[in-house]
């Protein structure tokens, strides 16, 4: 049995949800490459014009089916590395358990953590080629510099909108991500939920963690192939 399935019903739902989202939605999200506000914009102007209009870059670089498959791997870990705040969201996956890991299996479970967002949606975008998005409303947050972008995703050959909520942070004139909720099922919680699990179960041992993960990205790369 894989020892990083969800352990409760809730979680398994969750995890339902955020597949439906996820897929859609990292098809706007992955292009956020190399670009910045204007110095005289607002961001909370800016956050929503940004995300809609890199939609369809990103749908030209990633869904195009005549990508070979490991063509759309690296060009989505690119863009992934570059926009989203992989640091940032692997310690908060990985919780109280990443306080007193050394720098080194810290730094192996990032490269790790890239490497299962890879192998598990870089795949997945062949078939989002005429996904529809629309951006919503934007707020800031409690957090200095971190904003709410609502969208709707309509998933190729559907009729039903994925409601989508980004939280993004402004810095320096850019934007990363720091978590993606659909239908209100946080990636970022849903994913410190399953690692906790086994974290939990191993006795708080990140390297244990790591293996699992890798022996998931070997699996996976196996079957993408």
């Amino acid at each position: 049995m894989d020892n990083l399935a969800v352990r409760s019903d809730s979680l398994v739902t969750r995890r339902r949800a955020l597949r439906l989202g996820v897929s859609g939605l990292l098809v706007a999200a992955a292009a956020l490459s190399g670009l910045s506000s204007p110095s005289w914009a607002k961001p909370e102007d800016e956050a929503g014009a940004f995300l809609l209009s890199l939609t369809t870059r990103s749908i030209e670089e990633l869904t195009d089916s005549s990508v070979p498959v490991e063509e759309r791997k690296t060009r989505f870990r690119k863009l992934f590395r570059d926009n989203f705040d992989v640091a940032a969201i692997g310690r908060f996956v990985l919780g109280r358990y990443g306080r007193g890991t050394s720098k080194p299996i810290l730094e192996e479970f990032l490269s790790t953590f890239e490497d299962v967002m890879v192998e598990r949606f870089a795949p997945q975008f062949a078939g989002y080629g005429e996904t529809r998005f629309r951006v919503g409303t934007v707020r800031q947050v409690e957090k200095r510099n971190q904003y709410i972008v609502s969208s709707a995703i309509t998933p190729p050959g559907k009729d039903t909108e994925v409601n989508i909520d980004w939280r993004l942070l402004h810095k320096d004139g850019h934007f990363t991500v720091l978590d993606i909720i659909g239908e209100g099922v946080s990636m970022a919680l849903t994913l410190r939920a399953e690692y906790g699990s086994v974290l939990k179960s191993s006795g708080g041992k990140v390297d244990q963690l790591i293996t699992l993960l890798r022996e998931r990205v070997g699996a996976q790369a196996a079957a993408s192939n």
